[in-house]
């Protein structure tokens, strides 16, 4: 079946399970670094706020096989899900005071976004773009968050250099950096991978379970978690990991760790989501550096996510990042 004729059978097939109460559309969505994805739109009649499932993946999945009713299913599901709260009101995007306590911001890479950016209040930073958005959280869906885009500017009459001020006045409330060892931040990752594909998680409170999925995660992360040998590599996100890689123009946040370690620290744009810190003894290979990020960001890091291939280089006595 071709693609646009999965997408119609889709959209007819999930509007006659809901019934005419949502209203359902198909759009192409220009995402980061120029990625094009196809997402059927939900629109309740008594709701302000639009949701989007994006139906590439799923495609990919009925041309390997997976039954069109599976897939019809699941897309149905993830909506139920996920869907926004019914009685959340989005009014208060009409004024800028409301807004404001909820502004944050995301980076991406500059010239990979150029269509994106025509349309976006953005400020250039070294090869990478700050563009701004309106974060919300929800018990139900977790963070989500609105881009602001030019139309909000004129409605709101404020310029980028105040939607910039702000921003950095919230971040690290909004969105608080969460700072760990690379070997701390794979245990987590593998153990919550772990957790979510297990058929009854087990209760916080289940001791025995619980160190169950520690052993399990520390044998597949490949160190022992006990153990403190000297680490020099060290992820900066946010407590989200949600965009967190702008958690490097966090107000005097990089220059807190670099005092901690006591010199300067190169920084690899792992992806959109977060930054990896190594601290520079000197004994670097910097040419190897450009390489080793751009072999990760060709095989392991989604088109989508992916922020930049250089490296960047933070001194301790200037308090600047630049490019190496």
């Amino acid at each position: 079946m071709e693609f646009e004729k999965f997408l119609e059978k889709v959209k007819n097939a999930v509007q006659a399970y809901f019934g005419e109460n949502l209203r359902l559309t198909v759009s192409n969505v220009l995402k980061n670094n120029g990625v094009t994805l196809s997402g059927l739109i939900f629109m309740c009649e008594d709701s302000e706020v639009a949701s989007t499932i994006y139906l590439n993946g799923f495609y990919e999945e009925y041309s390997q096989g997976q039954p069109f009713g599976e897939i019809v299913r699941r897309i149905c599901a993830v909506y139920e899900e996920n869907k926004p709260d019914q009685d959340l009101n989005m009014d208060f995007f009409n004024d800028y005071a409301k807004v404001r306590p909820k502004l944050a911001c995301r980076l991406i890479h500059y010239e990979k976004n150029r269509q994106l950016l025509e349309k976006l209040p953005h400020r250039r930073f070294l090869d990478m773009a700050v563009v701004y958005c309106c974060i919300m959280m929800s018990d139900r869906i977790g963070c989500a968050c609105v881009l602001i885009n030019d139309s909000h500017m004129e409605l709101w009459q404020a310029s980028e250099e105040q939607l910039y001020q702000d921003t950095m006045d919230n971040m690290p409330r909004v969105l608080p950096v969460e700072f760990s060892s690379m070997d701390d931040f794979m245990f987590d990752v593998i153990r919550k991978a772990i957790q979510d594909k297990m058929e009854e998680p087990p209760e916080e409170d289940s001791e025995g379970c619980q160190a169950m999925l520690d052993e399990v995660a520390e044998i597949l992360v490949g160190w022992p978690k006990k153990e403190n040998p000297e680490r020099k590599m060290y992820i900066l996100t946010n407590k989200q990991r949600f965009y967190g890689a702008a958690s490097i123009l966090y107000p005097g946040v990089l220059k807190k760790y670099a005092d901690s370690f006591g010199c300067d620290f190169f920084i690899f744009p792992s992806s959109v989501h977060e930054v990896i810190l190594l601290t520079d003894t000197g004994i670097e290979d910097r040419e190897h550096l450009y390489d080793m990020v751009h072999e990760v960001n060709c095989q392991n890091v989604p088109q989508e996510e992916l922020l930049s291939d250089s490296v960047y280089y933070f001194s301790r006595e200037s308090g600047r990042i630049t490019i190496l």
